[in-house]
């Protein structure tokens, strides 16, 4: 057995959106398997696999395949509609934990647009190189939200 110590990070990202918080809100959590890269699936094969998020307290977000098979990306502690969402989630050691995160959501609306501000907090086996991967995924994939909202072509990966 090895033992090592448990570590923190944390990032804060920002986006500004130029539609409505109602409408912000809808695309991140109802369509947001119409946004999704097919670049951030675990699994599955293209056009057989769905991304969702359940809106309630206890909702998965979650990939699931037609095969039977899917990936448990966290679950739903608190939610406030239009407003706020929070997420706890598991990273295994096959994807670089054993690490707990925690994702919160906020959406702000002023003269109709949305300012979507993304907090995170890691607790586990966590590195700078890991942290700043994850940084770069959550821009891109809030890039992808944007674009879908704004009626727009997405960003492409890498």
């Amino acid at each position: 057995m090895t033992i090592e110590p448990a570590q923190l990070a944390s990032l804060t990202i920002q986006i500004t959106i130029d539609a409505t918080r109602e409408k912000v809100w809808t695309s991140l959590t109802r369509d947001i398997d119409q946004w999704w890269p097919a670049d951030f699936y675990n699994g599955g094969d293209e056009g057989t696999r769905s991304f969702s998020l359940e809106t309630e307290p206890g909702g998965r977000m979650y990939e699931q395949w037609d095969d039977g098979g899917g990936v448990l990306w966290g679950h739903v502690v608190s939610i406030v509609p239009n407003q706020q969402l929070q997420i706890l989630g598991s990273v295994f050691p096959n994807f670089g934990g054993p690490t707990q995160w925690f994702g919160t959501w906020k959406l702000d609306e002023h003269n109709g647009q949305t300012t979507l501000t993304y907090t995170e907090s890691d607790i586990g086996r966590v590195s700078d190189k890991g942290t700043d991967e994850k940084d770069q995924g959550w821009r891109y994939l809030f890039g992808c939200l944007q674009a879908f909202v704004e009626g727009r072509k997405a960003p492409t990966w890498g």
